[in-house]
């Protein structure tokens, strides 16, 4: 009896030796022991038909990692041993769930369980993970002890943006946002590097009001966002190009205004189409701090300053440099190769006056105001970009500006001074023209808060080569007949001299006459009067015999005609200061006379 007893008890010793060493496992370095039950019943839950989360017949969620020794019962399970996943650095490992939970709502990605990162496979399916593509990523530069029987990991690159640029995000993945508007809501979520944060926080589909900035790499699951960058911008559909995922700087003497592409629809009577001022969006870095705010779309009365480098989305903001700078604008022919100058409308300026043409040399220096910067692009437009921004070097509002503004202000002054002048009037008016063409500019410039700095008004040059000859003719004319009008003038201002010369006389004389009027009486006066006049006749030495009819008879007729003449004088004088009406003496008086 002993030794058939002894015999069995060594077979039973031999038999648990032999299923304490067969059940023994050591899981070599680097590798993770993927366990599978051989024997029992299958789990209960339908959803865990190749991988359980417990004991059951099948590929078992947990793992056995290296270091020690393992113990499964022999016959039952089954081990292998295969390398753990190893993420490489620069690249992110995408893990697909081949077992767990089907996902509800349309969901394109499995929700994120707290599992170890993959690693513990038991807690993953405990906690509700969902099959397919997971919305969590492996960090490179890692080892990971993954189940690969649970699941896939493949290996993509992380997603990098060059320094100097910007990244846009479309997520694949999300609420649908509203037919109206432009961009999904923003959710914070660690730069889309939190894909779940995304997802619970209401991330919405389409484009993102967020970027990436650049020189740095971000951990994003490419199958919930796609991210543009200048390394792949080419396959973009939407007519984005690396310009415009630079980030905007301004050079010096520029100004940036910025017009947003979304917003809230301006009031219709607000004045003017200038969006106002919102606090807090960091000069349009934040866009939807500048949407929640109540910002407007369009113009904005904020613009950006030079010297700073600004990392804007350009699906929201467009950014036109404007020049603070002094500008130097002249009229004069343009080449093809100045289509870009803001003076590219102001051509030579061509004055006719009187048939002649003349040429007038002109330049203007202005500047244009920081804070009126936003107006003018306002009031002047720019070249849409098809709903595209970013830094848009578009010179057509200042060009605008300056031909519809300075242009017009010029060519409407000189049109009209041409039809109210002559050659001559304009070519000596210089000073006058200059004068008044300075006014007038700086009136108009000054309506739009412009600043008129210089109006350079140059010589006035003729066309035509005959010019100066024809003036000339032109100038010794009118100066024939300057002198003609002055001869005629100098003539009547003679006879008028004349005539108050002659009033005067006769006013000392006939006050002389007055004077011995009132001393000798009328009839002495006339008498001595007679006398003096008898007296400055020449008349013979002697006339023999008779009376004064010998006298008057010895007399030449001209002398005779002449004393009657006086005589007759004499006797109005006499009568004028008796008040005695003047009598004309008639031709028989005179004849009886020189009888």
């Amino acid at each position: 009896m002993m030794i058939p007893l002894l015999a069995v008890l060594a077979a039973l010793l031999g038999a648990a030796g032999w299923v304490g060493w067969a059940g023994r496992v050591a899981v070599p370095a680097d590798h993770v022991g993927i366990v599978t039950r051989r024997l029992g019943p299958a789990h209960p839950n339908p959803a865990f038909k190749q991988v359980n989360p417990a004991t059951a017949r099948g590929v078992l969620a947990r793992t056995l990692l290296p270091g020690g020794f393992h113990w499964l019962t022999p016959l039952m399970y089954s081990v292998d041993f295969v390398p753990r996943v190893h993420v490489p650095a620069g690249m992110i490992g995408l893990v697909t769930a081949k077992e767990g939970r089907t996902r509800t709502d349309g969901r394109t990605l499995g929700r994120h369980v707290d599992c170890d990162g993959f690693q513990d496979g038991q807690a993953f399916l405990l906690g509700g993970g969902e099959q397919g593509v997971q919305v969590a990523t492996l960090t490179g530069g890692q080892a990971y002890y993954i189940n690969t029987r649970l699941f896939d990991v493949e290996m993509v690159p992380r997603t990098y943006v060059p320094p100097g640029t910007v990244g846009l995000v479309q997520a694949k993945a999300g609420a649908v946002r509203p037919a109206d508007q432009r961009f999904g809501r923003h959710v914070e979520c660690d730069s889309f590097q939190d894909g779940q944060a995304f997802l619970d926080g209401g991330g919405e589909q389409g484009r993102q009001l967020a970027v990436l900035g650049g020189g740095a790499y971000y951990d994003i699951n490419p199958e919930l966002f796609q991210v543009i960058t200048t390394d792949n911008v080419s396959a973009s559909r939407d007519g984005l190009t690396e310009a415009h995922l630079q980030e905007i700087s301004l050079e010096e003497g520029y100004t940036g205004v910025v017009v947003t592409l979304d917003g809230a629809e301006p009031r219709q009577d607000a004045d003017g189409t200038v969006g106002p001022r919102v606090e807090g969006h960091r000069s349009f870095r934040l866009p939807w701090v500048f949407l929640a705010g109540g910002g407007w779309r369009g113009v904005q009365e904020e613009t950006l300053g030079e010297g700073t480098t600004y990392a804007l989305n350009p699906w929201f903001v467009r950014v036109l440099p404007i020049p603070t700078r002094m500008l130097f604008l002249k009229w004069a022919d343009k080449q093809e190769s100045e289509s870009d100058n803001y003076d590219v409308a102001l051509g030579k300026i061509v004055v006719n006056v009187q048939g002649f043409d003349l040429e007038v040399a002109l330049s203007q220096n202005l500047q244009i105001p920081r804070d009126v910067a936003p107006r003018l692009v306002s009031e002047f437009g720019g070249v849409p970009t098809s709903g595209l921004g970013g830094l848009v070097d578009d010179p057509a509002p200042v060009q605008r500006f300056v031909r519809n503004v300075l242009g017009e202000t010029v060519s409407g002054y000189f049109s009209e001074i041409a039809t109210t002048s002559s050659v001559l009037d304009f070519l000596g008016r210089y000073e006058d023209v200059r004068k008044d063409l300075t006014d007038k500019v700086t009136h108009a410039l000054e309506k739009l808060g412009v600043r008129t700095l210089n109006t350079s008004l140059g010589r006035f040059t003729p066309t035509d080569p005959s010019l100066p000859e024809a003036l000339k003719k032109r100038f010794d004319a009118e100066n024939d007949l300057d002198n003609l009008r002055v001869g005629v003038e100098q003539a009547q201002l003679r006879d008028l001299i004349d005539e108050l010369e002659a009033q005067s006389e006769y006013r000392r004389v006939a006050l002389e006459l007055e004077k011995e009027v009132r001393l000798l009486g009328p009839e002495n006066v006339a008498m001595i009067r007679i006398v003096r006049e008898f007296a400055n006749f020449d008349v013979p030495d002697y006339i023999g015999g008779g009376d004064i009819s010998a006298y008057v008879q010895a007399l030449p007729m001209t002398a005779v005609q002449d004393l009657l003449a006086r005589l007759r004088e004499l006797r109005q004088d006499q009568q004028a200061i008796a008040g005695v009406p003047r009598q004309e003496l008639t031709k028989e008086s005179e004849t009886q006379a020189e009888d």
